[in-house]
């Protein structure tokens, strides 16, 4: 299995790194493991996407790549890993209900591409936030690789078919910024960026494919709302603390 050592690459490429060619490194071994994705791996060790994916870059817990890129953790191995460390995976949480419909159509062609496209889309958001005169509201590294997972995040929802985890990353991302008492302009700002990034980079491969360029579209303007509310959630907590 991958240990998924750190590699010299940098924030663009750090977080995929191609198989074999022609090596499904993932089908080789799913009759005898179940294979989670990053979200499901997660959910069972209890901890934010973006937590294990910057677990698994440091080499700190044991995961494999698909040819497309994408991380995937053995069910058993994970497991494994977590007792060693004396824990045990934790009772699944029950979903709440979301007021905007988080379910689409599976589109793993599109993520593969949009994962694929990963290094494109951080030099097009580096470029969006220059135009702006942003881009130094956060180090470089900081907010590119915030920006690989936030690609990588939406590529695996929409392998899954389902938004759900995406949302709650990025009002996680906002609402980290509001309880620290940061500003609200560096979060909602790269939210917007990646968004115009996103729709640049994907206006030639995608020409010809309207419906699943206006769903991953719709799918990052709502994550830049919900970096919006998660914001204002945590500025409001923040409030509350101060005044008790």
């Amino acid at each position: 299995m991958n240990s998924g050592s750190t590699s010299s690459a940098g924030p663009m490429d750090a977080d995929r790194t191609p198989a074999p060619a022609g090596a499904d490194v993932a089908g080789a071994r799913h009759d005898s493991s179940q294979l989670l994705s990053v979200s499901a791996a997660a959910r069972l060790l209890g901890v934010s996407s973006s937590s294990l994916r910057a677990w698994a870059a440091e080499g700190r817990v044991p995961h494999l790549r698909t040819p497309g890129g994408h991380r995937r953790f053995e069910l058993d191995e994970l497991v494994q890993w977590l007792a060693e460390r004396g824990g045990a995976p934790p009772a699944p949480q029950q979903r709440l209900q979301e007021l905007v419909p988080t379910r689409m159509d599976r589109m793993e062609s599109a993520a593969e591409e949009l994962s694929g496209l990963r290094k494109q889309v951080i030099e097009a958001f580096e470029e969006e936030l220059a135009a702006g005169r942003t881009a130094g509201m956060r180090s470089p590294s900081a907010r590119q690789g915030r920006v690989g997972n936030a690609i990588e995040g939406l590529s695996e929802a929409l392998e899954r078919g389902d938004l759900a985890e995406c949302y709650r990353e990025a009002e996680w991302e906002g609402f980290r910024h509001g309880a620290q008492g940061q500003p609200g302009d560096a979060p909602v700002t790269e939210a917007l960026a990646l968004r115009r990034a996103v729709d640049r980079v994907l206006a030639e491969p995608f020409a010809d494919r309207g419906a699943e360029r206006r769903a991953i579209e719709r799918a990052l303007d709502r994550m830049a709302v919900r970096v919006a509310a998660g914001y204002a959630d945590g500025v409001r907590c923040r409030l509350r603390v101060d005044a008790e």
